[in-house]
């Protein structure tokens, strides 16, 4: 065939707009949660309605895309591209300053989000979570709904002489339960489990897992190819930690790359943290090296120690000596090619009291 000018023209164009396409197309996205969008909640799990609104026009006014959390990880399970600058926007628990604060936001925009129910609350009327009927409001706005647990009770806690089986059949049912609410109420039927209070373990992961679930926590960090589909890192946003420096930083993540992740255990005894490690080996990206830092959830940054891998580096900690509770590190390292651009990654351990007694036992 002969190419002439006009079917060069529009080869031409073509190849133009796929290379367009192509330079919008990414990998990886970044997942926001929030809890009260509210001035009269607790602090430690709510931002202002002045601050969600920054939060919101900023995403806005910097290009990004915004998405529903089941369709980012539906397309990263299949390899699929997704747009440059990719976020999710969730609300665990579903209180009302959902629909009466952030909702309305939303719409401006004619965003997508999600927000993880769990049904006991909403079916007992709990003081300030929203309704059945209003959650079908939400849904009718553009909502997903995920599953929080029925109870929103601490999963990974046996009760006094539970066995291990008994724990499963009692936390498998509680799940479930909560599934076949949302199914019967909002005709919803749902792959995303949000960890009431961001806790899991091993064996809780399983559970999660034989029932289809994606695993979704509450700790920071961007998700990407060959992302944990049981250990799905969102950035928590809440006051102190929601200036729009944070909130910039989040969304602009990437997934460090790391293998072989060792982290001892789950469960930790205070006392005894000290003696564990974590540690990792760090595969190639468009991170800097020399600017990898890992800090404690208070702070506190953290001796690393690399050494070589099989394929690059192992980096090795020891974890600090820490106090009962829900602790994490996280780790970051700035891209070598975007200003303000970091690689993030962070994990979690639930550190029982010395006498064995779990963080708020009596």
């Amino acid at each position: 065939m002969k190419l002439t000018y006009g079917i060069f023209l529009r080869i031409l164009i073509l190849l133009t707009l796929f290379l367009c396409q192509s330079s919008q197309a990414s990998d990886h996205a970044s997942i926001l949660i929030y809890h009260h969008v509210s001035d009269t909640t607790p602090e430690s799990t709510s931002v202002t309605p002045a601050v969600f609104a920054q939060h919101m026009s900023y995403l806005h006014d910097n290009g990004f895309t915004v998405w529903p959390l089941g369709r980012i990880l539906a397309s990263l399970e299949s390899k699929m591209a997704l747009p440059r600058k990719t976020v999710a926007i969730t609300f665990d628990d579903a209180y009302r300053s959902v629909l009466e604060q952030a909702a309305p936001i939303l719409k401006r925009y004619d965003w997508p989000f999600t927000v993880f129910v769990s049904a006991q609350a909403i079916n007992e009327g709990y003081l300030n979570y929203l309704s059945w009927d209003e959650l079908r409001r939400l849904v009718a706005q553009g909502a997903e709904v995920g599953n929080h647990s029925y109870t929103h009770s601490h999963l990974i806690r046996h009760l006094p002489g539970e066995s291990d089986t008994q724990w499963g059949a009692r936390i498998t049912a509680d799940i479930q339960q909560g599934h076949q609410a949302l199914h019967a109420r909002l005709k919803v039927d749902t792959r995303l489990f949000s960890y009431p209070y961001g806790e899991y373990t091993t064996e809780l992961q399983k559970r999660v897992g034989s029932l289809g679930y994606f695993g979704i926590t509450q700790q920071s960090g961007a998700i990407g190819p060959g992302f944990d589909p049981l250990a799905i890192p969102r950035f928590p946003m809440a006051t102190h930690f929601s200036g729009l420096k944070r909130l910039a930083v989040a969304a602009n993540a990437r997934p460090l790359p790391i293998r072989n992740i060792d982290i001892g255990a789950h469960l930790l005894t205070k006392g005894h943290t000290s003696k564990r490690r974590y540690a990792f080996d760090l595969e190639p990206g468009g991170y800097r090296l020399s600017g990898l830092a890992c800090y404690s959830n208070d702070g506190t940054q953290l001796n690393i120690n690399l050494t070589p891998a099989a394929e690059g580096l192992r980096a090795s900690m020891k974890l600090p000596d820490w106090a009962a509770g829900v602790r994490k590190i996280n780790c970051t390292a700035p891209s070598s090619t975007e200003k303000d651009v970091y690689y993030w990654v962070s994990q979690v351990w639930i550190v029982k009291q010395a006498d064995g007694l779990w963080p708020d036992s009596q």
